[in-house]
């Protein structure tokens, strides 16, 4: 992996990861009610049951690439299509805040990250803008665990940042600035993975 590419993948992937969603709401929430050490167990098991998630879209998509290689660019061009509607829609994001009411369990980790469908765009862009079929299976492990790396940091700063993050995201002003920044880094990702 060389410099452009870990610059692209973090261009491409770290917006999405640190937006506001189910998962990072619900972090900000209980590190701001329960602080970092009881928001541990939760932070861990959505982590752990993402690379399960991701694990899985990976190897599936190996799978359909193997049995038809010229599907390639069809994810890939889908991949950067899906980047430009998800620019699009954080030009116009919202975020419904809710407090916690006791400490989020490691149960309650695995259900939310199980049922959380903005996870599981994150492995499939992640896999059809940089996976190559003829690197093989260590690969889609390489790509897995560099998305954790990602994952745990940006997840961790949502449990520190608590009630500061909470209330950055809840402004209204403030939701439209960073749906505005998210948006554009992701509007020109999508444009350079295209033209590329």
């Amino acid at each position: 992996m060389n410099l452009e590419f870990i610059m692209l993948f973090l261009l491409t992937l770290l917006p999405i990861i640190s937006s506001p969603g189910p998962a990072n709401i619900l972090y900000a929430a209980s590190g701001s009610s329960f602080g970092v050490k009881k928001t541990v167990p939760f932070w861990l098991a959505t982590n752990i049951t993402s690379v399960f998630q991701t694990l899985f879209i990976g190897f599936g998509l190996n799978f359909l690439m193997k049995t038809n290689p010229h599907i390639m660019v069809i994810i890939n061009y889908a991949g950067v299509l899906f980047l430009v509607y998800l620019a699009f829609k954080f030009f116009r994001m919202s975020v419904d805040m809710e407090k916690a009411t006791k400490p989020l369990t490691f149960k309650d980790g695995v259900i939310v990250e199980a049922l959380n469908a903005k996870y599981l765009i994150i492995p499939s862009i992640m896999f059809s803008q940089f996976y190559n079929p003829n690197e093989g299976y260590a690969q889609i492990f390489v790509l897995t665990f560099c998305l954790l790396g990602i994952t745990l940091s940006s997840s961790m700063l949502w449990i520190l940042g608590g009630n500061t993050l909470a209330t950055f995201v809840s402004d209204e002003k403030m939701q439209k600035y960073q749906g505005i920044f998210f948006g554009s880094l992701l509007l020109i990702t999508a444009l350079w993975l295209g033209l590329n």
